[in-house]
């Protein structure tokens, strides 16, 4: 009897583990828990944050290195006291997270052409910022962690770089020419999925990138058919933007969810005041206030912790429009590229004899999208434009100086543009740490020299140092 109940025992006990283990994976699988992250939610990560970081660097950094707007207080930026800024941990957090997308968008069973040509287009746009703001950075190898088991990867060069930023944002071109419909949300919230619009945004960054590289290669073929093609951003209706709903910190405009006292340290540059007094431009009553005793007052740059102190005290500079930019959650937008920016980017390439149309009609366009984005009316644009010290006359001096205003809060266009056209000219502010020199680049993370030390050494000296005076490849041609 007992050596029955032992073998009984034993087969029971068989039979339990063979039927748990039959459907263990069933059992164990939380159905409230997906396995991997679809298309949607990762789109919604990182249109959102691209488009949010982008604005913001803009707003604070971008705006002060092209002299739109000075600090008097932690002004440091402005004298060049640079150390690691944040945007390559930035970009290289958010990649992995692109390519994420573009497995998706190829894989059977979830393949979509339009979520595959807004991945390319994303990472086209973080890389080619990445190497503009570094030089020479990891490309090839930069996402291998998972992949190849590469940790520490190779910096590639500029010029490589920018072949496969053009090349993604020609397959991207082609992915989204295929007009692919997104079912359910899209989790865009740039064009809510909207292959048609993605397009346009695509190829006006090729034109923008194909510009930047116009003084070491010959680009007119490439920009020209582009532009036949008409595909690209060409009305305020195309730009890529973000509006902010407002219905938390994170779907606000940063400054509305920050303090007062750090909104009032910025103000207007006595830079940008000489450019909105020499074109008597409405956006100068847009974007900033008059000062207590109702008087337009300009900060220079570059000055230290006690001579921005003391100006500030003396002189009360203009700050930012408060309602504009800190007591409304929603009003300012977020933005990646405007009609504006194509539009001087195609009046520049007019005159300088790239692409073939009229280099005025293109300039005016600039000048009246940016404008009109602001809320300023047809007509007013029209009496503007009539004026002298704004009609168009040739003067590449001129476009890109008009280019610049309407480049506010576009991240670091402005200073890209100045770096590869010495215009409008810069100069460094009276207590610049970096002598009379005006930086061309961000300097690599401290990270990097410790993690991935060799390759670290050998870009650095392939570049000729890790200094912010050091140009890049599209800085350096002989074209114009």
């Amino acid at each position: 009897m007992k050596k029955l109940t032992i073998i009984q025992i034993f087969v029971l006990a068989c039979l339990l583990i063979t039927g748990c283990t039959d459907n263990f994976e069933e059992i164990n699988t939380n159905p409230n828990a997906p396995e991997a992250v679809s298309a949607n939610l990762l789109t919604s990560t990182v249109t959102s944050e691209i488009t949010r970081t982008l604005t913001q660097e803009g707003y604070s950094d971008g705006n002060t290195i092209t002299q739109l707007m000075a600090k008097n207080n932690f002004p440091g930026f402005a004298q060049f006291d640079w150390g690691d800024q944040g945007m390559w941990n930035f970009f290289y957090g958010i990649l992995p997270e692109i390519d994420d997308i573009l497995e998706i968008s190829r894989a059977e069973g979830t393949q979509n052409s339009t979520y595959e040509g807004i991945a390319l287009t994303l990472r086209a746009l973080c890389f080619a910022n990445l190497t503009d703001l570094y030089g020479n950075v990891p490309y090839a190898e930069a996402l291998a962690g998972q992949s190849e088991g590469i940790f520490t990867p190779v910096y590639d060069n500029q010029e490589m770089i920018y072949d496969g930023v053009l090349a993604d944002l020609a397959a991207a071109d082609a992915a989204l020419a295929q007009n692919q419909s997104i079912s359910g949300a899209s989790g865009d919230v740039i064009y809510d999925g909207n292959p048609a619009q993605w397009r346009k945004l695509a190829n006006a960054l090729r034109l923008r990138y194909l510009l930047r590289i116009s003084k070491q290669r010959d680009v007119s073929s490439a920009m020209q058919a582009i532009v036949n093609a008409g595909n690209y951003i060409n009305s305020n209706s195309d730009n890529a933007t973000l509006i902010y709903s407002g219905t938390s910190n994170t779907d606000s405009w940063p400054q509305s969810t920050g303090r007062i006292g750090g909104f009032d340290e910025k103000s207007l540059c006595d830079t940008a005041l000489e450019y909105f007094n020499r074109f008597n431009d409405p956006r100068l009553d847009i974007w900033f206030d008059r000062n207590s005793d109702g008087n337009w007052v300009g900060m220079p740059i570059g000055l230290n912790q006690d001579n921005a102190r003391a100006f500030d005290d003396a002189n009360s500079p203009s700050r930012l429009d408060v309602d504009l930019f800190y007591y409304s959650a929603t009003d300012a937008e977020a933005f990646i590229m405007k009609n504006s920016e194509v539009q001087f980017i195609l009046a520049e390439a007019v005159a300088r004899g790239i692409i073939s149309g009229n280099a005025e009609a293109y300039y005016n366009e600039g000048v009246r999208a940016s404008m009109n984005y602001w809320g300023v009316s047809d007509a007013d644009v029209t009496a503007y434009l009539a004026q002298p010290a704004v009609a168009y006359d040739g003067s590449l001096e001129l476009l890109l100086t008009q280019k610049t205003i309407a480049l506010w809060n576009v991240d670091y266009q402005g200073w890209f543009n100045y770096r590869r056209t010495g215009l409008p000219a810069l100069e460094p502010g009276p207590d610049s740490l970096n002598g009379d020199l005006y930086p061309v680049r961000f300097l690599y993370p401290s990270s990097e020299q410790t993690l991935n030390t060799a390759n670290y050494q050998a870009a650095v000296g392939a570049m000729g140092g890790d200094n912010i005076n050091v140009k890049g490849w599209w800085e350096t041609g002989t074209r114009y």
